[in-house]
């Protein structure tokens, strides 16, 4: 049974005071050259100075805390789960530890909203036990009373959670419900539990919705580890059957698949050419390493989601070409032989006993020489082959020494080709050229002489191509729904009552989540997003947009809101006010035509540092620099780029920064990076910087944004 657990909410100390709101109009006769000029007037790419007003003395945690952006007001926090409107409140629960600001005790945090931007703190809702800890899922308000929870002839619906429960001594995931009679405030243990359970220590994240064309509930659930999203149908909540599966695909080959959702969205408004998006958190596998959320455009019956063509590769396509060896059965293939211990005695599953997560090899199988750890040494031989083909090609990982290698062997064994790991578990593709040796018969060997650190070697599909084969650039290989680090586990609000479809995510990163820098708490929610799918020349992508509900909290008073100036008038502008504290948003629009270098704004601007965002036009991508000379974390210290996705005459960034939340959405939202940021408290500047040709922008406006958090729910 799951039994509830209270606890003692403490007071959040009030927002930090900001200076009172300067407004300044466009500036005439500002310095810098003319706009219309060829550059010969020298301008610095950046050459603003650090501002120079005294900021507050506060303490790191305390600038770092959002004050728009939801967090908890102590403890730790990551996924969104049960998102849903009810008796006109927003419910967020979340997974949250009430013990503390580690991971751990995974329960059901609480808080409801009538506005989506003022938030009020419940006591957990579904609380860990020593048998059950609850991870992530969904909500829905069943308003037929199809589960037969709510009493009979009672006026209220009952609103019903899916989550995973998690078994700490088996590890066994399994799928649960509770339903909850007081709107959303406690939830009971539905006898029955688990609802489904296939023995699997990797199944998790229930997302249900109401499939009205089909009449019938949908469940979402991911085989993390095989990256397939099941789908299962019911007409009662509590008996489902499984209708399909989806995947591997996108993003790269063997990661962690979490937290699915589906929802139709209209496309360029449209609600008649309106097209399904299923959406995949990804762990192992995201643009930068560890998180990030991936989404397919396609079409859903009710059981079944067959995604459109992309565009994009599929890193889970083997190449064209002859193959020498697929490792995917139960044994090594024919004529292979094995010496020492370190191969095993045939292909594994994925990573081994002790070993870290092994990802981007193909199929199931793969040569993994970890058997007995980093210790064990062996060599794997193929049988003589033919090389037919230019180009031999293979995935590799583990040690980078060459103690630890595949080699290519000709005639009386000469070794005529050898390759290693990058020491990384991530197999990559790698090719030798053979051109001067085809028709002559060769031998592969797989060879661990290492007994050290990253002593082990993983080799995968290894076959005759006519190319050599490129590794795939993550950014490629799926459509990504951001391109910063931190949005993770995002999921739509169910029962919204206006047609909109919102969401918003986690905003951090499994790679470093356990180490942000933050006391009491741990972890922020995003901005809630609109979703919609929008035609762009690359086909249809999704766009995201910041909630009108969230909009309503800038201040209508702008600290800068000039028109068409040349940069170094606004960056004067801009120079010329107060520091500008943590809360606010910027919104640059700009022409792209003559650009010849970045345009962007510094934000967290201090004596030393700023975070850069802007627009490049070399690459025509958009990015958020935010490597520091002192970072806190493995990951915190990089720069995140976005191709553009339009054409336009002009861009746009808006730009919403809170505490230690970044959000950029460029070009209305089809471009959305979001990253953490953990400046110097004592850094609340803005600048701009730009080439030296001076360019002009169309327009730019800064606005203090309000705090919301923790105001009272009326």
């Amino acid at each position: 049974m799951i039994t509830r657990r209270s606890f003692t909410l403490l007071p959040l100390p009030l927002p930090l005071p900001l200076p009172l709101p300067l407004s300044l109009a466009a500036c005439g006769g500002g310095q810098g050259a003319d706009p219309s000029s060829n550059g010969s007037t020298a301008i610095a790419p950046t050459v603003n100075p650090p501002q120079t007003g005294t900021p507050p003395v506060v303490t790191e945690s305390d600038a770092w805390r959002p004050r728009f952006h939801y967090t908890p007001l102590r403890n730790w926090m990551n996924d969104p789960n049960g998102l849903c409107f009810f008796a006109g409140e927003y419910h967020l629960y979340y997974q949250y530890n009430p013990l503390g600001s580690q991971w751990g005790n995974m329960s059901w945090g609480h808080s409801v909203s009538r506005d989506l931007v003022s938030w009020k703190e419940l006591p957990v809702a579904i609380a860990a036990t020593d048998r059950v800890m609850a991870f992530s899922g969904s909500v829905i308000v069943d308003r037929d009373n199809s589960g037969g929870f709510a009493p009979i002839g009672s006026a209220e619906p009952a609103m019903v959670a899916f989550f995973t429960g998690f078994d700490p001594v088996s590890k066994i995931q399994s799928q649960h419900l509770a339903y909850s009679l007081d709107q959303g405030r406690s939830y009971t243990a539905f006898a029955g539990n688990p609802v489904i359970d296939i023995g699997s220590t990797e199944f998790r994240d229930p997302k249900v919705f109401w499939h009205a064309p089909t009449g019938r509930w949908v469940m979402l659930v991911v085989a993390a580890l095989l990256q397939e999203v099941w789908i299962y149908t019911s007409t009662n909540l509590k008996d489902w059957t499984k209708a399909s599966t989806f995947g591997p695909a996108g993003s790269a080959a063997n990661n962690i698949w979490e937290v699915p959702d589906l929802v139709e969205l209209p496309v360029d408004g449209n609600l008649a050419r309106a097209r399904w998006v299923l959406v995949v958190s990804v762990n192992y596998g995201a643009l930068w390493g560890g998180s990030g959320v991936q989404y397919f455009i396609g079409d859903f019956d009710g059981a079944r989601f067959v995604a459109d063509p992309s565009g994009t590769i599929d890193a889970l396509t083997p190449p064209a070409g002859d193959l020498v060896a697929d490792f995917e059965g139960s044994a090594f293939p024919p004529g292979w032989s094995i010496s020492g211990t370190a191969f095993g005695s045939g292909p594994a599953a994925g990573a081994l006993d002790g070993q870290m997560h092994v990802s981007g090899h193909l199929g199931r199988g793969l040569v993994n020489s970890f058997h007995g750890g980093d210790a064990g040494t062996g060599t794997l031989t193929s049988p003589p082959f033919t090389i037919t083909r230019r180009h031999l090609s293979f995935l590799i990982a583990g040690g980078s020494t060459n103690l630890t290698r595949l080699e290519l062997l000709v005639g009386d064994h000469v070794v005529m080709r050898r390759a290693s790991g990058d020491d990384t578990e991530v197999l990559k593709w790698q090719s030798w050229d053979v051109s001067a040796l085809i028709g002559l018969q060769a031998v592969l060997r797989a060879v661990d002489e290492a007994t050290g650190s990253w002593g082990h070697i993983c080799i995968d599909h290894i076959v005759m191509t006519d190319a050599p084969v490129a590794q795939p650039n993550v950014a490629d290989i799926a459509l990504w729904a951001d391109h910063g680090r931190d949005f993770y586990a995002p999921i739509t609000f169910s029962n919204l009552p206006d047609g909109r479809v919102l969401w918003l995510g986690w905003m951090s990163n499994w790679d470093y989540a356990r180490a942000l820098p933050t006391q009491p708490w741990r972890g922020q929610q995003s901005i809630p997003r609109q979703l919609d799918l929008v035609t762009t020349p690359q086909g249809l992508r999704l766009r995201q947009r910041v909630a009108d509900e969230v909009s309503a909290l800038i201040e209508p008073v702008a600290l800068v809101n000039i028109g068409s100036v040349a940069a170094a008038t606004a960056a004067a502008s801009l120079a010329a006010i107060a520091p500008t504290g943590r809360q606010w948003m910027a919104r640059l629009v700009v022409p792209t035509a003559g650009l010849l270098a970045a345009v962007g704004l510094e934000l967290f601007k201090g004596t030393a540092q700023a975070v850069r965002v802007g627009y490049d036009p070399a690459g025509a991508n958009f990015f958020v620099d935010r490597t520091t000379s002192a970072p806190r974390f493995a990951g915190q210290s990089e720069r995140h780029v976005a191709k553009r996705l339009l054409d336009g005459p002009e861009f746009t960034l808006e730009i919403w920064a809170d505490g230690s939340t970044l959000e950029l959405f460029a070009d209305g939202g089809t471009v959305v990076i979001s990253d953490l940021v953990y400046a110097d408290p004592a850094a609340t500047g803005v600048a701009l910087f730009h080439g030296a040709e001076n360019p002009l922008l169309r327009s730019l406006a800064l606005h203090r944004v309000r705090a919301s958090l923790f105001a009272p729910v009326t």
